[in-house]
């Protein structure tokens, strides 16, 4: 018994060195003192070291003893930890990477992501001044371009019940999946980990735990609910990296295929172990790969095979085409995999040059991305279908997912979608040109000047009916800066400086860097972060004006209705916003009642906003240009401070002529809309002589809003649907306000909020004959509690701790 023991703990060792040296080999000659160094910063800890954060933080790790690689390391890099004093009691288990690295998968680019297995004896406090360490440390590594993440884990973690005794370190952010996943996330830690220092892992099948030995649980007892929380992990992941998380995700899939017997990839490691097999065939990433073509050739699904294969020789960064690539242990073995696709010298020096694609590329490839990883989660939605939805996936964990993932793979036709620009170095082009096409009234962008044979060498790179939201896109995604220069087809030379003018003006407004979202952001309403109004960038009422700028700014004119002829100078506007969720969108309004309507529609976006909303107003005009924006402006100053003056019980009411027409602007807590107030003539009077009139709420009668409570009003919020949820004696008061602000009430009996909630969500999740399953867009839930007496809703599962981080 002992000698098979041995010799099982002989090959794992065997195995472990093999990864360690391979990890080495692909590192450069400095990331390979730093990944030594992973260790030792952990293990020592004194104010002149890197991530010292106070003398109380947990520090030691068992059996740890530096050798003359580290001690050359510290040499290398000037750090001296020959007078350190060592912990008489370690309080970290063991050290270890997992992931790509060692793996087909390491690439130039690739992070570290480390596991810190700490003691159980570790405090609350302990843990989080160990993490607060790790970020220190991660910063520190940052300034060698060598980006390290370590992930706390405690030794039961995977053992003990997923629910009271969860981990506060095991909440979802932007690196931790939260309950999402949980075996999985073992399963893959033990098809991918190499030991950096401490106890030795026992991962393989039935390994027990001993005092030598480090046993984090089972991988295979992996739950049927998980696949379903996982994928929606791997498609949040995606956002970021959709290369790699497709190749996860298809993995999922083919593991879901195979369940109940599932025959996981650390299972063909180990087997392989055993039989002394210690190859390039025997590696996590490349059986990872093994597994995803065994699985599609089986279902003859040879178009998403081909992009997978893609997405892993892109992952490897192996570069089969340049004669200077750096030969190591991958070389050959992706050379024999590659003779064996078939693929071309052309396909082979495309994808090398990968690094230097423009923006038609990969929009291309994103789209093949995204088309897959979306067949891949209906699949995986399909078989968690017919599965219980997991308990340990927290239901407010899964309304964040979802809300994340609708704001990336939404087909709402005014979001401006973000282009992941994968290993592009840069992706700005010097000319862009922009036609115009009247058989589908469509705008197409091309990546060149407007000479007429650039059209045959180039395709368009987006296309939209709005002209605005080509500049958005271009400016949003990097493609354009304020060097780049415009050109309308078939425009006067005039209308191509405009353009040029306008994108220019946008390019300081519509930021590239990614936006952060908070998790309590995700939880609320929308509400907007960012608004720029572009005035008549479309049709421009002044070019045909014949009087002049100084006479409207000396008579103080409305530039709304000029002159006898009652004249609007305003008839295109576009607004381009950013919310709360991180979500851009360019909406259009056209015509006489254009600066009304894009009123209506911005006011109740801009009243939920706890902070000042930014306005930016850019006038595209010819003549007029300073009188269009100051007067814009002001107005959208006016309508915030009157929304948010209003409340339940008044309405304000504010009178402004367009055109040969006066209307009435009306503001209450549901936010504005607008009355043509020509023939109601006293009431017309009173609002001329007051400007401004505060009316008393009127009688209702049936309308549905008439009995809602007031914070649900101050709530509402289109495009998502948002159950209000009180208990009382009677029942649970349900309220539902779907994603047009339809209102539904009734009285649930003989249930609580959880169970309706979980009851809710699974509906809406797996059972919704209306919900499409690209959609994203899950309900929100709020809980109606009163604070100090006031109505108040709180977001369902939330705590304030949690709803802090980043998301």
């Amino acid at each position: 018994m002992l000698e098979d023991i041995d010799k099982l703990q002989h090959a794992a060792q065997r195995l472990d060195i093999i990864r360690y040296a391979r990890a080495i080999a692909l590192l450069s000659p400095l990331k390979r003192h730093l990944l030594r160094l992973i260790p030792a910063f952990l293990h020592y800890h004194a104010p002149k070291l890197p991530g010292y954060n106070g003398p109380l933080t947990p520090s030691g790790i068992v059996d740890y003893h530096t050798d003359s690689e580290t001690l050359d390391a510290c040499e290398t890099l000037e750090i001296d930890l020959s007078t350190e004093v060592v912990s008489d009691t370690p309080s970290i288990e063991g050290i270890y990477s997992m992931g790509s690295t060692s793996s087909f998968g390491q690439n130039p680019q690739s992070d570290i992501d480390v596991w810190v297995v700490h003691s159980e004896q570790l405090s609350k406090d302990q843990c989080e001044l160990l993490a607060n360490k790790a970020v220190l440390l991660t910063q520190w590594f940052a300034q060698f371009d060598f980006e390290v993440n370590f992930y706390l884990v405690h030794p039961e973690q995977f053992i003990r019940d997923q629910g009271e005794h969860a981990d506060r370190y095991n909440c979802m952010g932007q690196e931790h999946s939260g309950s999402a996943q949980h075996w999985l996330l073992l399963e893959e830690f033990y098809r991918s980990q190499f030991r950096l220092a401490g106890k030795p892992i026992g991962w393989w099948p039935s390994a027990g735990k001993s005092s030598n030995l480090l046993s984090l649980g089972d991988a295979n007892a992996l739950p049927a609910s998980e696949y379903f929380g996982a994928s929606l992990w791997q498609l949040y992941k995606g956002v970021d990296k959709p290369h790699k998380a497709l190749l996860k995700v298809l993995l999922l899939e083919a593991y879901a295929s195979e369940y109940p017997h599932t025959r996981l990839v650390s299972e063909r490691i180990w087997q392989r172990t055993l039989e002394g097999d210690f190859s390039s065939s025997n590696d996590a990433y490349y059986l990872l790969y093994e597994s995803i073509e065994t699985y599609l050739l089986g279902r003859g699904e040879g178009r998403r095979l081909e992009i997978a294969r893609r997405c892993f020789y892109l992952k490897c960064g192996v570069k089969l085409s340049q004669s200077d690539q750096a030969v190591d242990w991958r070389y050959y073995k992706m050379k024999k995999l590659v003779n064996h696709w078939n693929w071309s010298e052309s396909l082979l020096k495309t994808l090398d040059n990968c690094e230097d694609w423009h923006c038609g590329q990969l929009q291309w490839f994103n789209e093949q991305l995204n088309e897959l990883m979306l067949g891949s989660y209906r699949t995986l939605l399909q078989f968690a279908s017919t599965h219980r939805l997991s308990e340990s996936l927290r239901i407010s964990e899964l309304g964040l997912l979802t809300r994340k993932l609708h704001t990336y793979f939404s087909e709402d036709a005014h979001q401006i979608m973000r282009l992941n620009s994968l290993w592009s170095r840069s992706i700005l082009e010097p000319y862009l040109s922009v036609i115009y096409s009247q058989q589908d009234e469509q705008y197409y962008l091309y990546r060149c000047s407007p000479e007429p044979r650039n059209f045959l060498e180039h395709s368009a790179v987006f296309h939209s009916k709005s002209k605005a939201k080509l500049l958005v896109w271009a400016s949003l995604n990097g493609v354009a800066n304020d060097k780049t220069r415009w050109y309308e087809v078939r425009q006067s030379k005039r209308k191509c400086i405009y353009l040029t003018h306008a994108a220019n003006r946008l390019d300081g407004l519509v930021v590239h860097e990614s936006t952060k979202v908070s998790k309590m952001a995700l939880y609320q309403p929308w509400h907007f972060r960012k608004l720029v109004f572009l005035l008549n960038f479309n049709s421009d009422p002044t070019e045909s004006w014949s009087g002049q700028d100084i006479m409207v700014d000396y008579m103080n004119s409305n530039v709304f209705s000029i002159g006898r002829r009652h004249q609007n100078m305003v008839d295109s506007i576009d607004v381009i916003s950013l919310n709360s969720w991180g979500e851009w969108h360019c909406h259009h309004f056209e015509g006489e009642k254009s600066i009304l309507d894009a009123l209506s529609f911005v006011t109740p976006g801009m009243k939920r906003a706890i902070a000042d909303v930014s306005v930016e107003v850019i006038s595209c005009s010819s003549k007029l240009r300073s009188q269009t924006e100051h007067t814009v402006q002001d107005l959208l100053s006016r309508a915030v401070r009157l929304s948010r003056q209003a409340q339940s019980s008044a309405t304000f009411g504010y009178a402004l002529q367009v055109g040969k027409l006066r209307y009435g602007l009306f503001f209450n807590n549901r936010g504005m809309h607008y009355e043509n107030l020509s023939d109601a003539k006293s009431f017309y009077q009173q609002l001329s002589q007051r400007k401004l009139l505060e009316l008393p709420r009127p009688s209702l009668g049936d309308e549905p809003f008439a009995k809602l409570p007031a914070v649900i009003q101050d709530y509402a919020a289109k495009g998502a649907v948002q159950y209000f949820l009180r208990q009382r004696k009677q029942g649970l008061d349900v309220f539902i306000l779907d994603e047009m602000n339809e209102l539904n009430h009734y009285v649930q009996e003989g249930t609580d909020v959880n169970a309706l909630v979980n009851q809710l969500s699974h509906y809406h999740t797996f059972e919704d004959p209306l919900l499409t399953k690209d959609n994203f867009n899950l309900p929100q839930f709020f809980k109606l509690d009163r604070v100090k007496g006031v109505l108040t809703a709180v977001p369902f599962g939330v705590t304030l701790e949690a709803s802090e981080v980043d998301f």
